[in-house]
């Protein structure tokens, strides 16, 4: 079974050995079947090459894989993530400077890591709710 974890120059990799086989510009002057196959399944490659990119959809769709719905439009019910997130805000509201505003960014991203390592581990132990939980907080740190 898939593990999270995704070598990005290696997909990257794949992705472009797939568009050179399936662009649209390379069926120019084939038949009319062929070039619309070309184009459903280069933009099939397009989807998923940038789910499988970003750390929060590729999450959602490894969920959605085994059959758990991820709503999109949740809400925050956990009170210690809402606290943290209105005092990130007031802190980019009060940020007088770039590095103070920096400083914001590599907290959110050293934060938004630590969620991937959650997500895989509750993934791979078939803890659900525990990637579930890992994928809200994603959504407020990417």
């Amino acid at each position: 079974e898939p593990g999270y974890d995704v070598d990005t120059k290696d997909l990257e990799k794949k992705y472009k050995d797939w568009q050179k086989k399936l662009h649209p510009d390379l069926f120019q002057r084939k038949s009319e079947q062929e070039k619309e196959y070309s184009a459903q399944q280069s933009a099939e490659v397009i989807k998923a090459y940038n789910t499988l990119l970003k750390p929060l959809s590729r999450a959602e769709y490894m969920l959605q894989l085994q059959g758990i719905h991820v709503d999109k439009e949740r809400t925050v019910t956990d009170p210690e993530l809402l606290m943290e997130i209105m005092e990130v805000r007031e802190s980019v509201e009060d940020a007088d400077s770039d590095d103070a505003l920096k400083s914001i960014q590599i907290k959110m991203q050293s934060k938004l890591e630590e969620c991937q390592v959650s997500f895989a581990t509750g993934y791979e132990k078939r803890d659900f709710m525990s990637a579930l939980s890992a994928i809200e907080k994603m959504s407020y740190y990417e």
